[in-house]
């Protein structure tokens, strides 16, 4: 295959080896050569886009990236205030309010924002919990797109266990954010409760 590239374009045409050059001694290398086919241009082109696109993306999200870091951080800081506070309609407020609202406590998953709402209405026992919630880190925060986030979080969590005892344990949280008409909400979480 590779000598037979290197033949002047008559002579492979004349010993009948492709339809087309590989080689045009004027001009280089062929498109045919590179993209073969109709369907092959029309890939490469497809590709081409796909690539061009990614690449502008993910540059406009670096670039945004220190604004959006701004803009979430006291989120989270008023998400860490309302669970401190065991407001539960103060906290919700930082998630999407639909039905395609998706969020996992460890193997327990719910949709929707008033079911997760309720969920946590119960798990703050209606605002009197003594849970104490405590990052361990500074939160991670990485700009996927421009409107789009995910953040994860170290937290101890110290209150009264099911036994009565007191006692603390670790959470992690990571959550997807998504830029709304409304401003930046929470669209799927998942949190790992870790003894």
């Amino acid at each position: 295959m590779f000598v037979e590239a290197r033949l002047p374009t008559m002579q492979r045409r004349e010993a009948g080896l492709v339809n087309a050059p590989l080689i045009d001694a004027e001009k280089g290398l062929s498109v045919q050569a590179i993209c073969g086919d109709t369907s092959m241009k029309i890939t490469l082109h497809v590709l081409l886009f796909i690539v061009s696109f990614l690449v502008l993306g993910r540059t406009n999200a670096e670039e945004a990236a220190p604004s959006i870091r701004a803009q979430l951080t006291p989120l989270l800081d008023e998400m860490l205030a309302a669970a401190n506070a065991h407001d539960t309609d103060r906290f919700m407020a930082m998630y999407a309010r639909n039905n395609e609202l998706v969020v996992t406590f460890d193997d327990q998953t719910m949709h929707g924002w008033q079911t997760v709402r309720d969920q946590q209405f119960e798990w703050w026992d209606g605002g009197n919990s003594d849970a104490v919630y405590r990052l361990r880190s500074e939160p991670e925060i990485t700009v996927i797109t421009p409107d789009v986030v995910s953040t994860l979080q170290s937290m101890e969590v110290a209150s009264t266990l099911p036994d009565g005892k007191k006692g603390a344990v670790l959470v992690v949280a990571t959550s997807i954010w998504r830029k709304l008409p409304e401003g930046w909400r929470i669209v799927v979480a998942h949190e790992s409760l870790i003894q």
